[in-house]
């Protein structure tokens, strides 16, 4: 009997942009909602000054503090999502994503300080 495969997916993932166009996301941190089909877009506040969003683009802004102790204001901007999506569940969403955004930066700050300690030894 062949072996059966983990036919799972995880809640939120990374867009890749790679192409034979080329990157089309370059510079550009999008995930998705795999439930939901919510595709958001990851803006630092700082960049908001500038270009500006509409004002039907729904958004939400969150912090992380990184291992250097300097706060990152964050903005999700949301691109696309499921035409069924209940508004009672934006809150939810907004907070699983930021708490999954929030840990993939943990990690990637762990990776920085690991690497700037393998130099020192």
């Amino acid at each position: 009997m062949p072996e059966l495969l983990n036919f799972d997916l995880p809640e939120f993932v990374f867009l890749d942009g790679n192409s034979p166009s080329g990157d089309t996301l370059e510079h550009r941190t999008v995930l998705m909602h795999i439930r939901t089909a919510t595709v958001l877009e990851v803006l630092a506040v700082d960049e908001l000054n500038m270009f500006s969003l509409n004002s039907d683009v729904r958004q939400h802004k969150f912090i992380y503090t990184n291992f250097a102790g300097i706060t990152e204001n964050h903005l999700f901007a949301v691109h696309f999502t499921h035409p069924a999506m209940p508004d009672d569940e934006w809150d939810l969403l907004f907070e699983r994503a930021e708490k999954w955004y929030c840990e993939y930066l943990r990690w990637e700050d762990d990776n920085i300080l690991t690497d700037e300690q393998s130099k020192w030894n």
